[in-house]
């Protein structure tokens, strides 16, 4: 439909396998304003998700807003100094700009600082006045070809709909996100595996903070190690549907915090509980994953049965992320890591042989490079242990040239056609 020049596109199916690898990669289902040259893409639940119509060279390029209120810039083409694809490198279609914690062959990557980002903000802000002001002075609604009226059933949904995106300025955005984390904190940095979902996960924390306190760690919570309570994980679950509403569709894909959900007594009774209440199953998109990370310990000290029991959840696939980080006794201490090169290898050899047993769980694991960090450790930790699966490598910030971080990613990826590799690409919830 149209009002004035602005046209509304109020049913909108996008790809359902969360592929950004073709001309065709909206995600999910959307409400589609197009305005001036830019595409503002909202939820369904009226708040901006995604904004399209930068100016050329950067026309591939585009904004992507989480339900943290986090923006991040996607950028499919970026080669600065010959760098590949990003497929081959991260395992997605486009980096993920976020200016936090970017890779270091993203330096000089101005993402969110460009000022024809500043511009679609503005862009933004103005289309909320406009909204406002058409709900004030109701125009006359236009079919698509802006030749005909609009039927009154699709003029009221149309009305009904911007009525909610109206309410949802930048401001009261900031507002949601915090009411959602006042449901259930912050989680600093979401496992890696949350790529395959293009990071749309529903957080429940199951425990708090973590065992280990290593001295390079971004992902640590500011609480101290606690498990949460039955209570306390149902108050999560029964509150956070009335945050995402009809919105809840667009998502498949639950994420446990923080940084040992294995120890949780209660992993099975909130896997099951929020696959039921968020409606996992009947997702738009295809497919449910549960996400979360361990250590190294409670994945070696876990019995047969705990992964028993993790095939057997409803969850088509189940991602278990730990954090090996080094393979040396002396690479472990350097970087404060509490856990032995002999600990590292049995927790390897243990998800190899999970990776190959099981139906739907599979364990990835993180290893630390740097410029003083030797690649050839990693290797021999892999040849030794015959790990099969997927690995993550995380360059130390401001420790790890982005040419390193390449060459250890494909000297390591030369090792062994049963370990898949990629950088890890932080992002929060």
């Amino acid at each position: 439909m149209r009002i004035g020049n602005v046209k509304v596109q109020l049913d909108r199916d996008g790809n359902r396998t969360f592929n950004k690898a073709g001309m065709h990669d909206f995600l999910g289902r959307f409400v589609r304003i197009l305005s001036d040259a830019y595409n503002f893409n909202f939820d369904l639940e009226g708040r901006i998700h995604r904004i399209d119509g930068f100016p050329s060279p950067h026309s591939w390029d585009w904004l992507q807003r989480t339900m943290a209120n986090d923006w991040i810039y996607y950028d499919k083409v970026w080669t600065h100094g010959g760098i590949p694809h990003p497929a081959s490198i991260i395992g997605d279609a486009a980096w993920a700009v976020n200016g936090r914690t970017d890779l270091p062959m993203l330096a000089g990557h101005k993402g969110l600082d460009r000022d024809y980002v500043a511009k679609a903000f503005v862009a933004f802000d103005a289309l909320i006045g406009d909204i406002r002001d058409w709900l004030r002075d109701r125009p006359a609604v236009h079919s698509e070809s802006g030749t005909e009226t609009a039927s009154a059933m699709d003029a009221n949904r149309l009305w009904d709909f911007l009525a909610k995106a109206a309410k949802h300025d930048r401001e009261h955005l900031q507002q949601v996100a915090d009411k959602l984390h006042s449901i259930h904190g912050h989680m600093r940095v979401l496992p890696p595996d949350t790529i395959h979902v293009d990071y749309r996960v529903i957080l429940v924390k199951v425990m708090d903070g973590c065992v280990n306190d290593c001295g390079f760690c971004v992902a640590r919570g500011e609480a101290p190690f606690a498990l949460r309570s039955k209570s306390d994980i149902d108050r999560q679950i029964d509150a956070l549907p009335e945050i995402y509403g009809s919105d809840l569709c667009n998502y498949n894909a639950v994420v446990f915090g923080e940084c040992d959900a294995l120890a949780s007594p209660l992993l099975e009774y909130a896997a099951r509980r929020s696959f039921d209440a968020f409606r996992c199953g009947a997702s738009f998109h295809l497919g449910s994953s549960l996400f979360f990370f361990s250590t190294n310990k409670t994945l070696c000290e876990a019995p047969d049965s705990t992964f028993d029991m993790l095939d057997a959840l409803p969850f088509e696939n189940v991602y278990v992320n730990i954090g090996w980080e080094a393979a040396t006794d002396a690479a472990l201490a350097r970087l404060g890591k509490r856990q032995t090169a002999a600990e590292v290898t049995a927790g390897m050899k243990k998800a190899g042989e999970i990776n190959r047993k099981r139906r739907k769980v599979k364990i990835s694991g993180n290893f630390i490079i740097a410029e003083e960090l030797h690649s050839g450790d990693i290797i021999h930790a892999i040849r030794d242990t015959r790990y099969c699966g997927q690995l993550y490598l995380s360059p130390l910030r401001g420790a790890c040239s982005g040419r390193k971080a390449l060459n250890d990613l494909h000297d390591i990826r030369r090792v062994n056609t049963d370990v898949t590799v990629h950088l890890y690409t932080m992002q929060r919830m």
